[in-house]
């Protein structure tokens, strides 16, 4: 059943293989030594805002010396939500890149309760408590310092990189710290919190409407097919046995439907998010590209649209493996609420969803009536809030989060200089990022047809020409920043 509901537990980039080798940056390329630690941790602190507290816990962290250049920039990846890989600093990504040509060092830090780097050794509501951006923040102030005067890096201009949440957490880092940050470049990172997110479903319909017309009337004429089914009961025995549901659609709650159709729409929405990148990276079995899935949808031989989005979902949930498709509340509720943790496989979606209900919102509803699907309102987020951590996490609760995070960071209203910031136009992300040049200093890059995080990846002959240019783009104004 957990590997039917992957996509509550979706680890991006990494393998559960590639989450050990955290030791110590070594096999991919030579060091030439200046690694500070013999394991990899960093000593960090469990609250930065408390004066009596003085726990702490052992940060993860990887380093790549191998283009170094005395003197030379310090390219800080940090990590957002995801189990950072060694990799991502060893293989030729474009950051790995930039830095080759630039004679850079390459830090990635982790995160806070995601992948290792566990304070607690648990993701209780009580230990979330100390989960928020602004704590991971204090973290990337504190490591940048500590470690710059442990390596005798204090004189090298510091560059924050990040991707998705972590490219917020760059860019807040040069907002805030642009003492010890001499610039920035955030990929695909939102900017303005939002509890209710509804535009996010609005661009997966645009992107797969500006990519395959055809493709979008046969997925659209299938969920209304499926909405319909849930609607009359008539049709309730014959929709159970498609999807092999658990249980009668006559006993499922508003709650229960609302998880059937978030399941429904997840392959379309991750597909439309991720697109080529899934070929740049480890490709997971059960992923598509928009390609993949589209020729899916226009195969006759499955039968109606309906049955060929079947398909889909049986193919991404890997149904045939299962007794039957546990598509109802009280399971997502059980996943999520496990605090545990695996440290052969760590989960990010139930520390993330404590960020969204006291942070961010980020709720991918279906309130817009300009997109397709109904049946997930911002009550069913908010419920789950409430469900999960506690009574007193409902709307008031994420609305005033909302508010305090955009007030403290500034949201669209960003100030500064020396950031990029990069966004895809199919990337469903975008609407809350920056698009449009704030000024000469704080420049954007928008990429026609690309995805999330998009201009992070290694570069394939495959890639369009508008991501080509953009990733040099980026390069040359980077390089033009570090000259001055």
């Amino acid at each position: 059943m957990a590997q039917a509901l992957g996509w509550l537990l979706l680890l991006l980039f990494c393998s559960s293989a590639q989450s050990f080798l955290w030791r110590r940056t070594r096999g991919a390329y030579k060091s030439k030594g200046m690694h500070p630690s013999d394991d990899g941790s960093f000593q960090q602190k469990l609250d930065h805002f408390s004066k009596n507290s003085s726990e702490l816990w052992p940060q993860r962290y990887f380093f790549n010396d191998v283009f170094y250049k005395p003197g030379g920039p310090v390219f800080l990846l940090i990590g957002g939500s995801d189990t950072i890989c060694e990799s991502w600093i060893s293989t030729n990504n474009t950051w790995v890149s930039y830095a080759e040509r630039l004679g850079a060092l390459l830090i990635l830090l982790e995160h806070r309760f995601y992948g290792h780097s566990q304070p607690t050794g648990n993701v209780s509501t009580a230990s979330l408590h100390y989960l928020s951006s602004r704590q991971a923040l204090a973290d990337i102030v504190n490591f940048r310092i500590k470690i710059a005067e442990k390596v005798g890096l204090t004189k090298n201009k510091w560059v924050a990189f990040g991707c998705s949440y972590g490219g917020s957490l760059a860019v807040w880092s040069r907002i805030k710290h642009p003492d010890l940050f001499a610039a920035a470049v955030g990929s695909s990172a939102p900017m303005q919190a939002k509890a209710n997110f509804y535009e996010y479903l609005e661009v997966v319909q645009r992107s797969l409407i500006t990519h395959n017309r055809q493709c979008f009337q046969a997925v659209k004429e299938a969920f209304g097919q499926v909405m319909k089914m849930l609607r009359l009961r008539k049709y309730h025995r014959q929709l159970r046995k498609d999807f092999t549901l658990c249980k009668p659609l006559k006993h499922y709650s508003e709650m229960d439907k609302a998880v059937f159709i978030d399941l429904l729409i997840f392959p379309l929405k991750s597909t439309v998010q991720e697109n080529d990148n899934e070929k740049d990276y480890e490709r997971e079995e059960d992923s598509f590209t928009m390609d993949e899935m589209c020729d899916i949808m226009a195969e006759t031989s499955l039968g109606s649209p309906y049955y060929r989005y079947l398909r889909i979902i049986q193919l991404v949930f890997k149904l045939e493996y299962l007794r039957c498709f546990p598509a109802y509340y009280r399971k997502k509720l059980e996943m999520l609420s496990n605090s545990s943790i695996d440290q052969h496989n760590p989960k990010k979606a139930r520390q993330f969803f404590y960020q969204s209900c006291t942070e961010f919102g980020f709720f991918q509803t279906t309130d817009s009536k300009n997109q397709l699907f109904t049946g997930l309102p911002l009550s069913y987020f908010v419920q789950q809030c409430s469900d999960l951590f506690g009574p007193e996490f409902d709307y008031d609760l994420i609305n005033t989060g909302v508010m305090s995070t955009n007030a403290y960071y500034g949201g669209f209203n960003v100030t500064g200089s020396k950031i990029i910031f990069s966004n895809g136009s199919f990337d469903p992300w975008h609407p809350l990022g920056i698009t449009k040049d704030i000024s000469k200093d704080l420049p954007t890059v928008f990429i026609k047809g690309a995805a999330h995080c998009g201009d992070i990846y290694e570069q394939k002959d495959t890639n369009s020409a508008d991501l080509i240019q953009a990733r040099e783009k980026i390069f040359q104004i980077l390089q033009q920043w570090l000259k001055q």
